[in-house]
């Protein structure tokens, strides 16, 4: 930033390198235009400690406004004797009020220049008295008086960390932080659509101050934005800060979150960050149908991995299980498998709720059949993953007790241990015959 003050400062400085009496010294008094040129020639060999005394000569016999470089020049002496008394507490902080001032004349003097010394002033402000977050968040809102839609977008930014400051230390109220970040977000944005280099950064700082100040919650968060998004629903930019906002604050369940990244999806519709958030909104709502249909969509989307998808087909297999989508729920848990063996747990334990539930005919025998299988995939689940092992033996417990007795397997000509072939549903499975003792 001071960096660019000062190549702001001196192509400034470039432009007013005109001839010497052009601005008004012609009509000016002997004493003004002598102690101009006398304090001048200090001034272009850096000598400012002789340049001072005869400047303020300058300054006292020149008409106000003759000249916009005696301000100039004068705001660069009173840095140098600033640099020169800075173990003096009280001078210095009197040679900043006066450096201070040499801006506020220029402004009063060459409107022309206005803008541009308005912004200088806050950058020195903020070099000098950066301590000073009111005196600062003043001269930003003088600045803007000025510049407008013009502003220089940086300053947004500097208000916005003073604001925030000052909300930390109790010395401004909530209602204040967020009504001069509307304010500015609505100019930024303008600067945005004017396609201002620096506004898009500037605005994603301000987003980024609103959110840490603590000012931020879901109702004033929708209050700003709804008519803004009523306004322009396909803007993906706006919709991007929106949801953005929302998330940060965890405010993941208000509508606009959802129109907003519904916005962002349509925008995009192969994006799979845009296609997940979307999956995660409508299974928080419990809308089975869209949640799945995102989930398919994220899945096949090129841009998610071998473990993403694994874990995303276990949901999906979760959810075809509860829709009693029986054959798909057990397809899509063995896909999760083959992706990422990591997930066997939970999709053998998926298979084994599976296998319970599906429905069989046939004696008593194959009507309950199922069960060993069910078991056989809950047993597997558990010794995959150990964390699964109280809710596998629940299921366990559960089912063993649907196993035929060991007078009524006899009576159909079969024994523990022996080799059972299971077929029910539309699906096949080769188990191990058990019995109630």
């Amino acid at each position: 930033m001071k960096k660019l003050r000062n190549l702001l400062l001196t192509g400034i400085l470039a432009l007013m390198a005109i001839p010497a009496f052009s601005q008004g010294l012609a009509n000016a008094s002997v004493e003004c235009q002598r102690s101009v040129a006398f304090y001048t020639d200090y001034i272009k060999v850096d000598n400012f400690r002789d340049a001072a005394p005869i400047w303020r000569e300058a300054l006292r016999e020149c008409p106000p406004g003759v000249r916009q470089s005696i301000y100039v020049d004068g705001i660069r002496i009173f840095k140098y004797l600033i640099e020169q008394n800075k173990d003096n507490a009280q001078l210095k902080n009197s040679l900043i009020d006066s450096m201070l001032t040499m801006y506020d004349l220029r402004v009063e003097h060459f409107p022309k220049y206005a803008a541009s010394a308005s912004m200088f002033k806050v950058y020195d402000m903020l070099e000098y008295m950066g301590n000073e977050d009111q005196k600062i968040l003043e001269s930003i809102e003088k600045a803007m008086e000025i510049s407008g839609d013009k502003t220089d977008p940086s300053l947004f930014v500097i208000a916005m960390q003073k604001m925030t400051s000052l909300y930390a230390k109790g010395s401004v109220t909530d209602k204040q932080v967020f009504d001069l970040y509307s304010r500015f977000s609505t100019i930024v944005d303008h600067q945005i659509a004017s396609n201002n280099p620096d506004a898009s950064k500037v605005k994603n700082d301000l987003d980024n101050l609103f959110v840490a100040s603590g000012v931020a919650n879901c109702e004033n968060i929708v209050e700003l934005f709804t008519p803004r998004f009523d306004a322009n629903p396909d803007d993906k930019d706006l919709a991007s800060t929106i949801v953005s906002l929302l998330s940060s604050a965890g405010c993941t369940t208000e509508p606009l979150f959802l129109r907003t990244v519904e916005t962002l999806y349509n925008s995009d519709p192969t994006n799979y960050l845009y296609i997940r958030n979307l999956y995660l909104l409508y299974s928080a709502k419990g809308d089975q149908d869209n949640a799945i249909k995102m989930l398919e969509e994220a899945i096949a989307s090129e841009q998610s991995n071998d473990t993403e998808d694994a874990n995303m087909l276990i949901t999906l297999a979760n959810y075809h299980l509860q829709l009693e989508n029986l054959s798909k729920a057990a397809e899509t848990a063995r896909l999760a498998m083959e992706k990422d063996a990591t997930v066997s747990g939970r999709a053998n334990l998926i298979l084994g709720l599976v296998w319970a539930s599906v429905r069989c005919t046939g004696n008593e025998i194959e009507t309950r059949a199922k069960y060993w299988v069910a078991v056989d995939y809950l047993i597997r689940a558990r010794n995959a993953d150990p964390s699964l092992a109280q809710e596998a033996n629940n299921y366990i417990n559960s089912y063993s007790q649907y196993f035929p007795a060991q007078e009524e397997a006899f009576m159909f000509d079969i024994i523990d241990g022996a080799s059972y072939t299971v077929n029910c549903g539309g699906m096949r499975a080769t188990t191990t015959v058990r019995t109630r003792k």
